[in-house]
């Protein structure tokens, strides 16, 4: 028979002795041990000693005197962590019991002096008389109950040292959540007297939805929780508080005793958290910032030298025209084969001012200056219209619409979006080599703007790549040669559109290409121009259609003046005034004028102009004059000679758009033709006719 007031106790010794086949009855103390003993007669008897009621020693003193005598001579063995064998051994030997072993020694013992006991049979000894067995059980109980006291208070005074000296608060609560201690940390991070945080008082930790959950803890709804509670002060200060509460359970009854609560002041971590996050930011804004300070910085160099290149380029291609048509009109008088030697070195000039020219145009883009023919237009007609050439440039890569309903019209220049669509297209299809699926769908943002995504499942970039995926020339492309302006066009494109173009990859996990263009609202939609449809005059009141002059692949023609397809304007003999600071391009337009039936006065800047206009008595039809010129540019000559001359008709001819257009896309000079640079002489002719045409 096993006698313990813990479960635990008797369950570890019924497995131990029921390994060796014995067969073992529990009692849960003295009383019923007594009980069992009479029902049963046990062979041997393993008692703990310090129990309730009726303790080991008491048990042990009434089996010896009990007038059952198969109970009465059962052996005992006291198996205890509370008293040690000399304590025990003056009353122990008194009563008969066989032996004392520790719960603190191996198993092993426990059985042994299970097996000695059996071994020996019952016990045959004398009672101890009464008096002298109650003085011997109060000594040692009394001296057990002292040894206990003292071990307690030195537990009390180590925890009260702990909590006092405990960072975080702590207190302890019942099983109704009542506090009834509270340590001094705790009422410090409250700024709260300990008697304030009393009872329940302690609940003002708890924001109001969380107390609630507290209280359910402690009556069993979990084992533990933890909270986070930003806490206002009466002074007005902000605390921020992080919390654990812990229930605390009866390990032998399985009752609940409470819990235990602990708090802790991190508003120091949580503002240090605050200024790394803020730094953080700030970091990111500066690097944004640098970002948007070198790219607009390469945007200026680029569209400055493409500007400059282009009046060079004009040039180049006005004289290798004018020399092909005069080796034309020299019927005879070149050796025939000398002839066709020389036009086909022309024509590869013309093809290598032709490339140079789509160079210039992307860049022109790219640095945000270029001409554009911006029309209100919905992005999913467009699409639908582009999707075939899509597919095409996506070559084994499958392309998929996802068009939302609804969408928000835009302003822009429709062909530069094909453009940037295309370019986007190209490379998601060049990232995936062995094909794959390329979704370009449409949504509407937040602040009602169209968005169009274009995502592949390709290979993706990395951050260093995707840092610079946007400057000019940087690719990670070795096999093309003029390559690395796809999506610096494209971020020039868009943002000149008033829009942005954001990338986000990862290195496996392909790319998706965000692109928002503000919505235009209360506006006419006008249809976007299909893929080799006709092209839009920037500004002319009644353009006369024309197919737009073909560029390099890849990369969207220059805007063009209208005319109809194999007719150039021939003059009457009108007289125009032509204005540009670049001598050689200047002398090449006066004979693409002169050539015409045009009278051409010459101007190299708008002084020279305005003297011209003042001292030519004759009437002058239109002005024709360069934007960006050293001194007054060709806007503020165009105002002063209008005042002049009231029905002087003006065409600007230009490299790029930032004196001419503003961001919304609407031209500055809604009276004037623009002519953009470098152009053919039927485009420079058709803007002429255009002008003097209107009434």
């Amino acid at each position: 028979m096993v006698v313990d007031d813990v479960a635990a106790n008797r369950d570890i010794v019924r497995l131990l002795l029921g390994y060796r086949g014995h067969d073992v009855i529990e009692a849960h103390d003295g009383a019923d041990a007594l009980r069992l003993a009479h029902e049963h007669h046990p062979d041997i008897v393993v008692s703990d000693v310090l129990m309730p009621g009726i303790d080991g020693l008491e048990l042990v003193h009434r089996l010896r005197t009990d007038p059952d005598e198969l109970a009465a001579q059962a052996p005992v063995i006291f198996y205890t962590a509370n008293y040690l064998e000399p304590e025990t051994r003056p009353i122990a030997e008194a009563c008969g019991v066989s032996q004392v072993v520790l719960r603190s020694q191996s198993p092993d013992e426990l059985l042994d002096a299970i097996d000695a006991a059996l071994a020996e049979g019952p016990v045959s000894i004398d009672a101890v008389p009464s008096g002298d067995f109650a003085q011997a059980h109060v000594q040692a109980v009394n001296a057990k109950l002292i040894e206990k006291v003292r071990a307690l208070h030195h537990t009390e005074q180590r925890f009260e040292a702990m909590a006092v000296a405990s960072p975080v608060g702590i207190a302890l609560l019942d099983a109704d959540g009542e506090a009834d201690y509270i340590n001094p940390r705790l009422a410090e991070i409250m700024r709260t007297p300990i008697p304030g945080l009393l009872g329940r008082g302690w609940l003002a930790c708890l924001d109001a939805s969380s107390r609630r959950d507290a209280l359910d803890l402690l009556r069993g709804g979990a084992s533990e929780r933890r909270f986070t509670h930003r806490l206002e002060l009466p002074d007005g200060t902000e605390r921020y508080l992080r919390l654990q509460l812990r229930r605390i359970q009866d390990d032998e009854e399985a009752e609940l005793a409470g819990g235990v609560l602990m708090v802790d002041d991190v508003s120091d971590l949580v503002a240090a958290e605050q200024r790394l996050r803020d730094e953080s930011r700030r970091r990111q804004e500066d690097a944004r910032r640098r970002d948007a300070e070198r790219l607009d910085s390469l945007r200026r160099m680029a569209g400055g030298a493409a500007h400059d290149f282009n009046n060079i380029l004009g040039a180049i291609l006005g004289y290798t025209t004018l020399a092909i048509e005069t080796l034309q009109d020299a019927e005879g008088a070149v050796p025939p084969e000398m002839a066709a030697s020389m036009l086909a070195d022309l024509d590869q000039v013309v093809k290598g001012g032709e490339r140079a020219k789509a160079l210039t145009q992307q860049l022109l883009a790219f640095g945000r200056r270029e001409i554009t023919q911006p029309t209100t237009f919905d992005l999913n007609a467009l699409l639908r219209d582009l999707i075939g050439g899509l597919r095409e440039s996506a070559g084994t890569a499958s392309v998929e619409l996802r068009l939302t309903p609804g969408l928000s019209e835009v302003r822009a220049d429709p062909r530069q979006i094909s453009q940037v669509l295309a370019n986007l297209v190209s490379n998601s299809a060049d990232a995936m080599p062995d094909g794959g699926p390329i979704v370009i769908a449409t949504a509407t943002s937040p602040e009602g703007d169209a968005v169009v995504t274009i995502q592949d499942a390709g290979r993706g970039m990395d951050g260093d790549v995707l840092d610079r995926a946007f400057e000019p020339f940087f690719t990670t492309k070795r096999s093309t040669g003029t390559a690395g302006l796809g999506l610096s066009t494209a971020h020039g494109i868009v943002s000149q559109a008033g829009g942005h173009i954001a990338l986000t990859s990862h290195p496996g996990d392909g790319t998706t290409a965000t692109i928002t263009l503000p919505a235009v609202r209360d506006s006419v939609v006008v249809a976007p121009p299909t893929a080799g449809g006709e092209a839009v005059a920037a500004v002319p009141p009644a353009p006369v259609p024309t197919a737009p002059v073909p560029a390099a692949p890849g990369v969207s023609a220059a805007p063009v003046v209208p005319v109809a397809p194999g007719h150039v304007g021939a003059g009457g003999g009108e007289t125009l005034l032509l204005v540009d600071d670049e001598a050689d391009l200047r002398e090449v337009t006066a004979r693409y004028l002169g050539g015409a039936g045009y009278r051409v006065l010459s101007a190299a800047d708008a002084v020279e102009a305005l003297r011209l206009l003042d001292g030519h008595t004759d009437p002058i039809a239109a002005m024709i004059t360069d934007v960006v010129m050293p001194g007054m540019n060709g806007r503020q000559l165009a105002r002063v000679a209008k005042q002049r001359r009231p029905g002087l008709r003006v065409v600007f001819v230009s490299g790029f758009a930032e004196a001419l257009i503003d961001e919304s896309g609407n031209n500055l000079e809604p009276d004037s033709m623009i002519v953009a640079k470098p152009y053919t002489r039927d485009q420079l002719l058709a803007g002429v006719q255009s002008v003097l045409r209107r009434t």
